[in-house]
């Protein structure tokens, strides 16, 4: 029987990569409901007034909701500059 490898190995680094995936995806999926949450509030003239502005606000939120999980979850992976 040999013993374990030591030091980081292929399974660290292959959840680092999954990890920076979720994050990824995360930041687009918020930006995303944050511009189109902001394009139903300007743009849509034709939904009546109250329900765009339900539906844009909620996008809205629900983008910032996500950028703040985003924030939350992925501290160890956040870029920082050298200081």
């Amino acid at each position: 029987m040999s013993a374990a490898p030591q030091g980081p190995g292929v399974e660290q680094t292959n959840v680092t990569e999954i990890r920076l995936k979720q994050r990824r995806k995360i930041g687009l999926l918020a930006l995303l409901l944050i511009t189109a949450g902001l394009a139903i509030l300007l743009f849509l003239d034709r939904i009546p007034l109250p329900l765009r502005l339900l539906m844009g606000f909620v996008d809205l939120v629900a983008g910032a909701g996500l950028l703040v999980l985003r924030r939350q979850k992925f501290l160890d992976l956040r870029k920082t500059s050298p200081r």
